[in-house]
């Protein structure tokens, strides 16, 4: 993720838009259960380090 990101300034906005637009899609074109959600959520969030500001 970090070679992929780097030198792009990705912002915590940007990257919290981006969380949305998948948590969005997750809930309205796919039925995913809550778990399945959760955990895809969790995968993000510890990527974030990763992809903002580097």
């Amino acid at each position: 993720m970090l070679a992929a990101h780097k030198g792009m300034h990705i912002s915590e906005q940007a990257y919290l838009a981006a969380m949305d637009d998948i948590v969005g899609a997750m809930n309205k074109k796919h039925t995913l259960d809550e778990g399945t959600k959760n955990d895809v959520i969790a995968i993000f969030y510890s990527l974030k380090g990763n992809i903002i500001r580097v």
